[in-house]
């Protein structure tokens, strides 16, 4: 049967020639062919119609799999994820169409480990501040005094690959490291001394906070406008996870009630699709519920001590190699065998 694989929301930086003739190569390692297109745009209800035939298709956080895509794609087989998370795929829909979801659940966790860190020194050296006063010509040192990271608490909520990994490089520095995850690993608490507390103890004593979870309907708003009342005055918040994980709200009373004052770095936030995309912009149905989040978010950046940074977290030269050769490892899988090395299930 003839295969058509088509990869959407393809950057430039993808180099779509030379990675389209690296399949080809691998699959005729297998004896198998494919016809192979790259797209800009992600899957969406309106142009899932144009691609009815794709039977591999591998996606991105802005393409949103819901059953009226699958109605419009009757030949599609496989859905690959260029992510971690799958909140963005019904799951449930394409089992029941017997459609394999495959994610990428540890293609770059150091990579965004070390990227956790860099944020977290930005706050704790206060550089976000110290750049903009050079800007201004103002080489003065008032308003820059910064924190030690030895000997601080880190809490980590969600000790899965990534978690992990800033769980080590916390260690390293010297870190007192507390947890809260579901399913406590022992060799972190074995290799890094890690103590695994309760979500309200984390939140008490930790002088910066890590999220780390996958995102689903039980992990929505996970820290909200209750339970941020327990953060201390000087903590500093990261999450580079998913951006609903944390209620723009909850962060919007915590910043005007002195709280929060180590900083808040968000390499994703509620509604931040609208200004990653410029598509989106351009799109009139937009819920207006969407518009209020993104409107709301934008209220942050009035704060000094917040940071947004474009979905950087994984976006490196490594990561996206490590990345493509992922992908490709579960095409010719697929291809070969039939089935995936990494199979989504859905959370129950």
């Amino acid at each position: 049967m003839h295969e058509k694989i088509c990869f959407f929301e393809i950057t430039k930086d993808w180099d779509p020639e030379s990675y389209s003739q690296k399949i080809k190569n691998k699959l005729e390692e297998v004896q198998k062919r494919a016809e192979i297109l790259f797209v800009e745009e992600p899957l969406k209800e309106e142009n899932a119609g144009n691609h009815w035939d794709i039977t591999i298709a591998s996606i991105y956080l802005d393409s949103v799999i819901n059953e009226q895509i699958l109605q419009k794609m009757p030949s599609l087989k496989l859905i690959i994820t260029r992510t971690v998370g799958f909140d963005h795929i019904d799951i449930l829909a394409c089992k029941r169409r017997g459609i394999i979801v495959s994610n990428v659940p540890s293609y770059a966790p150091i990579t965004a480990a070390e990227y956790v860190f860099s944020l977290i020194f930005t706050l704790a050296r206060r550089f976000q501040v110290a750049l903009e006063k050079i800007k201004n010509f103002d080489f003065s040192r008032e308003g820059l005094l910064s924190i030690d990271l030895f000997q601080k608490t880190i809490g980590i909520i969600g000790t899965g690959n990534i978690g992990s990994e800033v769980a080590r490089l916390a260690y390293g520095i010297g870190m007192r490291v507390i947890a809260y995850d579901i399913n406590p690993s022992s060799l972190l608490v074995e290799k890094y001394k890690v103590e695994y507390v309760s979500l309200e103890q984390l939140l008490k004593e930790s002088d910066i906070i890590i999220l780390m979870i996958p995102y689903y309907s039980k992990t929505y708003h996970f820290i909200n406008k209750e339970n941020i009342r327990l953060v201390k005055e000087n903590a500093m918040l990261i999450n580079v996870a998913r951006g609903p994980l944390v209620e723009t709200d909850a962060l919007l009373w915590a910043l005007e009630n002195g709280k929060l004052k180590g900083g808040v770095a968000l390499d994703v936030f509620e509604g931040d699709y609208l200004f990653l995309e410029e598509l989106y912009l351009k799109d009139q149905s937009i819920p207006w519920e969407e518009c209020q989040k993104s409107l709301k978010a934008l209220k942050l950046l009035s704060y000094p001590q917040v940071i947004y940074t474009p979905r950087l977290a994984d976006y490196t030269e490594e990561g996206l190699e490590k990345l493509k050769e992922l992908v490709i490892r579960d095409i010719v899988h697929f291809l070969t065998y039939g089935s995936c090395i990494t199979k989504v299930e859905p959370y129950f």
